[in-house]
């Protein structure tokens, strides 16, 4: 991105939010303007509708864009409240191991495992991991800790390479519950400076 242009820049041409306001409630913000729970709704959102204050949120608001909104190819069945998965990028100094590229995707799951098993997830998890590209599973902790990322790329190696569906499944199953057990490892914590993280 240079100086010039914004995230605004990069997004897929006529696709809107919609009442989609699954961001809304599932990330953590931590901004000097707006700071608030993982898991808890913005009290400026109306669920299923939107912003209430949309043309003066934050800033970190205004930046932040899910991969639904950024990724062309991405059908309309992937908006995050259709499927129940919040597809985001994960960048340099975000846990991705030595080794891999340093940007990568991390595959929120919103509330239901159930999306675990549904197909366009699994191939397009694979074909991530195929391509040697950094994935992780966001898994949801109690209100009040951090929402938890697990690594898939090691975790789901022998699966994708035997493109056994099960095996797919059982991976992505065992990570989630790897997620839950760790839920209340981190309390989460705000920035008294408010460094504008959106988690």
């Amino acid at each position: 991105m240079d100086e010039k242009q914004t995230a605004k820049d990069y997004l897929v041409s006529g696709r809107e939010c919609g009442s989609c306001t699954v961001c809304c409630k599932a990330l953590k913000i931590d901004a000097p303007e707006l700071k608030k729970l993982a898991a808890v709704l913005c009290d400026h959102c109306t669920a299923g509708v939107g912003c209430k204050i949309y043309e003066t949120r934050p800033a970190v608001c205004k930046a932040w864009y899910c991969s639904w909104r950024r990724m062309g190819y991405l059908s309309e069945d992937w908006r995050p409240d259709r499927c129940g998965v919040l597809i985001d990028i994960v960048g340099e100094g975000e846990g991705i191991p030595a080794g891999f590229p340093q940007v990568g995707l991390k595959f929120d799951v919103v509330e239901s495992p159930r999306v675990l098993a549904w197909d366009p997830l699994i191939k397009f998890i694979g074909s991530e991991i195929e391509r040697g590209r950094p994935v992780f599973l966001g898994v949801p902790a109690p209100v009040g800790y951090e929402r938890r990322k697990v690594f898939l790329n090691y975790l789901m190696a022998d699966a994708v390479a035997s493109r056994d569906r099960a095996l797919m499944v059982k991976g992505l199953v065992s990570a989630f519950e790897i997620g839950l057990r760790d839920g209340t490892k981190e309390k989460t914590t705000f920035d008294e400076m408010g460094a504008g993280n959106r988690l």
